[in-house]
């Protein structure tokens, strides 16, 4: 290849000059200035917000199993699967009440079609 690998005192002079003349976010008159610390209280926020992420996603994933159960026509299912929503989320949003009352009363319930 034909270059060497090292530089020269005057091309490493010159990076050196460069990289110190502009200040970077973390220097300060030339010097390297330490980088910010992440706190611990910034540590537990991040921690908490991903645990609520998490628990909203299992929370969505519920909706839509019974979702998929209620076009399979399966409404038995689809109103088990709204239950363990409400208990992960402590209530279903109205939306989600008006299809539980719906798919509760379907004549395709296996206690219903015989019972009512």
């Amino acid at each position: 290849m034909g270059r060497s690998m090292s530089n020269s005192s005057s091309q490493q002079s010159a990076a050196i000059s460069t990289h110190t003349a502009r200040p970077g976010p973390h220097q300060r008159n030339g010097y390297l200035a330490a980088a910010p610390k992440e706190s611990i209280g910034d540590r537990e926020w991040d921690e908490q917000v991903g645990r609520e992420a998490r628990h909203q996603e299992l929370i969505e994933a519920t909706f839509d199993r019974a979702g998929a159960y209620a076009r399979l026509g399966d409404f038995e299912h689809a109103v088990e699967w709204l239950d363990r929503a409400a208990t992960l989320g402590g209530d279903l949003p109205p939306t989600y009440q008006v299809k539980r009352a719906h798919w509760d009363r379907s004549p395709l319930r296996p206690g219903l079609a015989a019972g009512r």
